[in-house]
């Protein structure tokens, strides 16, 4: 697709960016005396032939899913792109989501480049701090600056929330990793019908809610992706693209119109045993899974179907239908975005690469799942008896998947998604968390389409294969920063030829403990002793330094050629090769930055940033909307009040003056039928109200509420009072207050409630702007002593440590 239309001289594409070119004419002092060169004013050309790229990701879904291999959930448009490409069985991710997309996008290990968590949570060890280093630049900027143009739609998860504001800084969003536009989220998940949505350096706006049900963001997300792809072929009509398009689904909250759940009716009423087994021989006939493969057996972290009730049946069984129509809905959208490409007329021009999952399935919902997935990250256990009383309470199940609801299904799906193997999500140890469908489709190189490709590769190595497609380099110096090379290696040698030979023979593993080493057929697994869901404080002292000792654990060990699932562990026969892998393992770790060992835990054992010393944020008028939480105000577990300077006009003003998140877990302070009003949700457990006893007076007018915490302890009560002036007009407990997050992905807004609201009792009327003049609100964090700071700094760290973990 590179414009030839002027011939291109000759560039060194070894250092980024490429050099201007050199005047070749003549300035003589007239125009008469003078020789033009328009070679200085052309922009850069890529390579003659080098075809656009999409690289399609599918957020936490598991191998046993999709129905291009073997699973029950329709995919028709990954199975059309398998038809006209290669299905590859042996793509590996980083057993979680921000590494794997980290990993995927530089072509180096997740540890090399500060991603040995999640984007959140930076560290103080160079693998875990959340930052790419500069002599590590992602390929999408050696793309854009060899001359072709580059999007990011959807979810991105790399950016630490200490840096999601308006004042950055930006080189750690997507403009900073080489992307001319991105449109979507920065966070680990979003809901899919009240997003908060950036659009390239800034907050764009939150979508959907009450005022708006028609929105799906999913639909809006591949719209937006063929604007850009009109846009940039309106402007130039031969400049290749690199589009990156990463859905939400299917991460929790597992939010999907009714229509696409109610397809799958009935069909997971026999539950994940039978599921796995159905799976499982479907992905024989479809040749995914060789034919003497073995079904991993059922962990007993996962009770069997047969001892549920009937109640808890058709719950869990409600919760497949849901999250099943949730995948298919994503591969839909992803259909729509490769008709439109060849309604263009590009689609044989096109590599693309569709990969289902940045991990495998994700454990995350906990055994019972649950109608709001944080409940359980903030440490509120809910027995199923109380479960089943809130989910009647926010519309029964068939409300499952609505927008009064933020679902996760059980672990035990998850499980059954990733079949024929072990685990799911974060256990980077076994093919469960680790191994993903991915699908290669382009005309010009693949021969054989429809076949299978066995060959071991990892999300390192998309960045070389696309950079060998494009006859680019891996550039030496990027902005006169040496590179470190890529880990990753081409694998378009296999578009060809199935008997290409194995391009990556050695690539190690770990999250949080749980440790890989794979080389040339051979895997060991070790894997740390703690449910993948389980962060509790009981489970998680038996790691602490001077009493975890990593080589006290016993590895496992598997031959893949002669055991495509890991089913036969055969470390008690070959313990030679279990000590030269653990060996190589340890080599690994220290060349990576993987150590040290458990850094991304360390929150857990006193290892945390420095305190904040600010106890006050000013808002200056109405104009700051979705705010993330990561730059809020820290009022959790603390003291606090909240102060407004307001102009209440003759007429009255009602509205919202300061609101954060919605009915499942949020505040807001307003004024109804000119009462000021304060509705607190602890996670949609228990919902508490409080106002004022007499109307607010008209003109200049400042209101505040207090929070007197009872103690300096993780989720306090304490008494709330409102008052006008200073005058006490209202008064009441919050008997529970939320310790770690109330939303994963919305914000504080000032002046209105974006998205979903915080009180139904003004939906009808979202997003309630006050309707009088907001000059300032401010907010004072009260600190308590030095000794409970630290010890409840400490605590919160740990708890934000915990829900990543969980989750």
């Amino acid at each position: 697709m590179a414009d030839t239309s002027a011939p291109t001289p000759d560039v060194d594409r070894t250092h980024l960016p490429i050099r201007d070119a050199v005047f070749a004419g003549k300035m003589g002092r007239t125009l008469d005396a003078s020789v033009p060169d328009w070679g200085i004013v052309q922009d850069v050309q890529p390579p003659a032939g080098a075809p656009n790229v999409l690289v399609v990701l599918i957020d936490d879904a598991g191998y046993g899913q999709a129905s291009t291999f073997g699973g029950p959930i329709a995919t028709p448009n990954l199975s059309k792109l398998a038809d006209g490409g290669l299905r590859y069985t042996g793509l590996h991710t980083a057993a979680l989501c921000s590494p794997t997309r980290a990993s995927l996008l530089t072509g180096r290990n997740h540890h090399r480049v500060g991603f040995g968590s999640v984007g959140e949570l930076s560290g103080p060890f160079p693998g875990y701090s959340g930052v790419v280093p500069k002599d590590c630049a992602p390929f999408p900027k050696i793309l854009q600056q060899n001359g072709y143009s580059t999007a990011a739609i959807g979810k991105w998860h790399l950016t630490p929330s200490r840096a999601q504001g308006p004042a950055g800084p930006f080189d750690r969003w997507p403009s900073g990793w080489g992307f001319d536009y991105f449109w979507g989220f920065l966070s680990g998940e979003s809901g899919q019908y009240d997003p908060m949505i950036y659009e390239n350096d800034a907050v764009d706006q939150a979508y959907g809610g009450p005022t708006d049900r028609d929105f799906y963001l999913p639909d809006a997300l591949t719209d937006r992706a063929i604007a850009w792809l009109h846009g940039t072929r309106a402007h130039k009509a031969d400049k290749p693209w690199f589009m990156y398009y990463a859905t939400g689904c299917a991460h929790a909250p597992h939010h999907v119109p009714e229509e696409w759940s109610a397809a799958y009716k009935g069909m997971f009423d026999d539950g994940w045993d039978v599921y796995r087994e159905r799976t499982f021989a479907r992905q024989k006939e479809l040749g995914v899974v060789p034919a003497d493969a073995e079904l991993t057996p059922r962990d007993d972290a996962f009770p069997a179907w047969d001892s549920l009730t009937d109640d808890e049946r058709r719950l869990y069984a409600r919760q497949m239908e849901v999250y099943a129509g949730y995948q298919e809905n994503a591969d839909h959208n992803v259909g729509r975005l490769f008709d439109e490409i060849e309604r263009m007329g590009e689609w044989d021009d096109t590599l693309v690469i569709y990969i289902w999952g940045d991990n495998g399935a994700s454990l995350e919902g906990t055994l019972t799942g649950s109608f709001n997935e944080l409940t359980m990250q903030n440490g509120i256990p809910l027995t199923g008896d109380q479960q089943r009383a809130l989910i009647d309470a926010y519309g029964g199940l068939d409300a499952w998947g609505g927008p009064d609801t933020a679902p996760h299904c059980s672990a035990a799906w998850a499980w059954a998604g990733n079949t024929p193997f072990q685990w799911g999500k974060q256990v980077a140890s076994h093919l469960g968390g680790t191994r993903n469908p991915m699908v290669v489709r382009w005309p010009e190189r693949i021969t054989d389409a429809g076949a299978v490709r066995g060959h071991f590769a990892h999300v390192n190595d998309i960045g070389p294969t696309v950079l060998d497609a494009a006859g680019i380099p891996v550039p030496e110096t990027v902005d006169g920063i040496a590179q470190v090379p890529m880990d990753g290696s081409s694998f378009a040698a296999s578009f060809a030829s199935a008997d290409a030979p194995e391009h990556h023979r050695q690539q190690y593993f770990e999250i949080y403990g749980n440790r890989g080493m794979y080389k040339d057929g051979w895997w060991a697994s070790c894997m740390l002793p703690r449910i993948p869901w389980d962060a509790t404080p009981n489970t998680i002292r038996r790691f602490a330094p001077g009493v975890f000792d990593p080589d006290a654990l016993e590895w496992e060990l598997y031959h893949l050629p002669e055991d495509f699932s890991q089913a036969r562990n055969v470390a008690a026969e070959h313990p030679e090769k279990v000590k030269e892998l653990a060996d190589l393992w340890w080599q690994e770790a220290e060349d990576n930055k993987v150590l040290p060992l458990l850094g991304g835990m360390s929150a857990f054992f006193g290892i945390v940033p420095p305190l904040r010393r600010q106890t006050r944020w000013t808002y200056w008028g109405a104009d700051v909307q979705n705010s993330p939480a990561g730059i809020m105000p820290p009022i959790m577990n603390r003291s606090y009040s909240i102060t407004a300077e307001l102009t209440v006009p003759p007429e009255g003003a009602d509205g919202v003056i300061v609101a954060a998140f919605d009915h499942l877990g949020g505040f807001s302070l307003f004024v109804d039928g000119g009462v000021l009003r304060h509705t607190y949700s602890f996670m949609g457990v228990e919902v508490y109200h409080q106002q004022a006893d007499r109307p607010l007076p008209t003109g200049e007018v400042t209101v505040r509420l207090d929070f007197e915490a009872d103690a300096a302890v993780m989720a306090p009560a304490g008494a709330l009072t409102l008052w006008i002036g200073d005058e006490l007009v209202g008064e009441g407990r919050l008997e529970h207050t939320v310790p770690i997050m109330f939303n994963g992905y919305s914000g504080m807004d000032i002046g209105r409630d974006n998205g979903e609201v915080v009180d139904p009792v003004y939906a009808d009327r979202a997003p309630f702007a006050f309707a009088g003049g907001i000059h300032r609100v401010d907010f004072d964090v009260r600190q308590p002593g030095r000794r409970e700071e630290a010890a409840l700094h400490h605590a919160e760290v740990a708890g934000q440590h915990a829900r990543h973990i969980e989750s």
